[in-house]
């Protein structure tokens, strides 16, 4: 039953659909504890829907990162993510909204596979007409079972709309929990 008013919600959704929109991610993480750095490139091409629709947004997170140098025995690791989101937002007033996302996902490295899951609530201030300020807490953990993968991050960082189809966001985080870690990313938006 509660897979058939999940299926109905998405169908009310994509009958008041906005269109197709992708992204890219370009972000360079730093692991505090062992001081491995790592950069990842993301494409996210999704769905956005109308803003009256309890959905906002659907995307599917493509990731591929490598850390930047190779460990002693010369291996540079890598990791590949897929990575389903659902977004639900709405404004609170002229100057700020807030939105909830979340989704699931699946990590595939050569040592270990493992599906995980976040939630994201935020709110974002609009600064002027092309310019917002968003603040998040990001909450990630495994939902498999696998060990060391629970964080809790700290993002914030501007965003700037060039057109109502062109966005630019740059983005710092902060992770603790069993990944203490600090992050930048700059990212692209094309809506079509």
């Amino acid at each position: 039953m509660k897979s058939l008013g999940f299926l109905l919600l998405f169908v009310c959704g994509v009958v008041h659909a906005a269109g197709a929109r992708v992204g890219f991610e370009y972000e360079h993480e730093k692991d505090n504890n062992s001081g491995v750095k790592n950069q990842a490139l993301t494409v996210i091409p999704g769905w956005e829907f109308s803003k009256d629709s309890l959905i906002n947004l659907v995307e599917l997170s493509i990731e591929r990162n490598r850390d930047i140098d190779a460990d002693n025995s010369g291996v540079r690791a890598r990791e590949s993510k897929f990575f389903v989101r659902i977004r639900h937002n709405r404004s609170i007033n002229d100057g700020f909204a807030y939105y909830i996302q979340g989704g699931i996902g699946r990590s595939i490295t050569d040592q270990r596979k493992f599906s995980y899951a976040y939630i994201e609530p935020g709110l974002k201030y609009n600064v002027s007409e092309a310019w917002e300020w968003t603040a998040a807490v990001r909450e990630i953990d495994s939902i498999d079972g696998a060990s060391g993968q629970h964080a809790r991050k700290f993002i914030t960082g501007p965003s700037f709309s060039f057109d109502k189809n062109n966005e630019i966001e740059l983005r710092y985080a902060r992770g603790h929990g069993d990944k203490d870690v600090t992050s930048w990313s700059l990212g692209y938006t094309h809506k079509f």
